[in-house]
């Protein structure tokens, strides 16, 4: 046994730190970044706007508002559409996508598209060559379970308030007196109201991550069965050393080449970082014009599957029985390292119940805070650290598989 672990620290040291493969990367990863367009510094707000919204809040009293027939029809549509597209991983991040299309005013949904496909290629990790033999068939489920909740909560949160504003936007009135009725917090009313009116794409999308962030604190984050399996759980807390835990924008260069820009990911359980988290992520997609375009290229090309081998060909496969490169360190790999399955392989749907209705938002509770300038970053390409820590994440599984006998 030690032996094996013996070999594996010298794999280690070995790991793709220098040599021309890494200076050609930070070559290229350098002049996409130096010859970025930017279309915005950093993202902030009047203050005057967010006082006035503040106010709103405050004073927030439900309108007792009688429902037409119409609205009654409108109402049970959306909900029976939701439902339908809240099937699995795959069917919501498509949605989102094919929203965007319609509505491309509504940034947030190319964004919950993106981070959407992030949440799919966690789950997929999980039955992947990386991860599966390391943690047992129940953390493997309580992993899962936890990705699967969040990720289904925030689309039967927000997903209504999409289909509403597209029905706003066909009959060119106002209907967002209905978000009570689709059990949406009273938070996000003023919001919907003043984009409706003034097209603000920046603030209705940092309303929307607040919203949506807050709205999984209590169901998942802080969920005490979540909390003690998921994250405290040890795999976990080791993904967060190693930097494993990534939130990645493929995207497609003019030389045809697909990269990794994005962000690395740590205290998860801290809502305030994972504000910020968002609209770090929220600059980067529409902050950086080149960029954004390029991402853009890779989301037309790909259809989201759930595996890492959508993004990364040489690096993961899709194929189960393929034999893997297993001694190779490199980022361009001739055969790949790593199996990543496609999702609807290795998980089944989950039918899921949503009766917790409580509103997250009281009136009184300060949001300016959530609101605070956020600065587009100037580095972003992720592509040969998120390799290495790849490499770095197979040596500890082999490790722990040896230590396991």
């Amino acid at each position: 046994m030690f032996d094996g672990i013996k070999n594996l620290m010298k794999k280690a040291v070995k790991l793709p730190k220098a040599g021309y493969e890494f200076l050609l990367d930070s070559h290229e990863s350098n002049q996409y970044e130096k010859n970025s367009v930017i279309r915005w510094n950093e993202l902030s707000f009047q203050e005057d706007t967010l006082k006035a919204i503040e106010d709103e809040l405050r004073d927030f009293k439900h309108d007792a508002i009688p429902l037409t027939q119409l609205d009654r029809r409108l109402v049970a549509e959306i909900r029976k559409k939701t439902s339908k597209v809240n099937r699995n991983n795959v069917t919501r991040t498509k949605a989102y996508f094919d929203f965007y299309k319609r509505h491309p005013e509504i940034h947030w949904s190319f964004l919950a598209h993106l981070v959407s496909r992030n949440g799919g290629w966690n789950m997929t990790d999980l039955k992947g060559s990386i991860l599966k033999e390391v943690l047992s068939n129940d953390a493997q489920n309580d992993f899962f379970s936890f990705l699967e909740r969040a990720n289904a909560l925030i689309f039967h949160d927000a997903y209504p308030q999409l289909l509403l504003y597209e029905a706003s936007k066909k009959r060119n009135k106002n209907l967002f007196y209905l978000l009570p009725k689709l059990h949406v917090s009273r938070f996000m009313r003023p919001f919907w109201n003043e984009f409706f009116e003034h097209k603000k794409s920046q603030l209705l999308t940092v309303a929307l991550i607040i919203n949506e962030q807050h709205y999984i604190e209590k169901r998942v984050v802080q969920h005490p069965s979540y909390k003690e399996k998921v994250l405290n759980n040890i795999i976990f807390k080791l993904q967060d050393v190693l930097q494993f835990t990534y939130v990645l924008f493929p995207f497609v260069t003019s030389k045809n080449q697909t990269r990794l820009a994005g962000v690395t990911v740590s205290d998860f359980a801290n809502i305030r970082h994972r504000i910020e988290i968002g609209k770090k992520l929220y600059c980067l997609l529409f902050g950086i014009e080149n960029l954004y375009n390029d991402i853009s290229k890779f989301t037309l090309k790909m259809q989201h599957t759930g595996s890492r081998n959508d993004y990364w060909t040489n690096m993961f496969t899709k194929n189960s029985h393929e034999k893997l490169n297993m001694t190779s360190l490199s980022c361009r790999p001739k055969k790949p390292i790593a199996h990543s399955p496609i999702l609807v392989d290795v998980w089944q749907d989950v039918s899921h119940t949503f009766t917790d209705n409580e509103d997250w938002f009281q009136p009184g509770n300060e949001i300016t805070s959530f609101f605070s300038t956020t600065v587009t970053p100037a580095s972003f390409d992720l592509t040969m650290q998120y390799c290495q820590d790849v490499h770095k994440m197979m040596v500890a599984s082999d490790a722990m598989k040896i230590v396991k006998g």
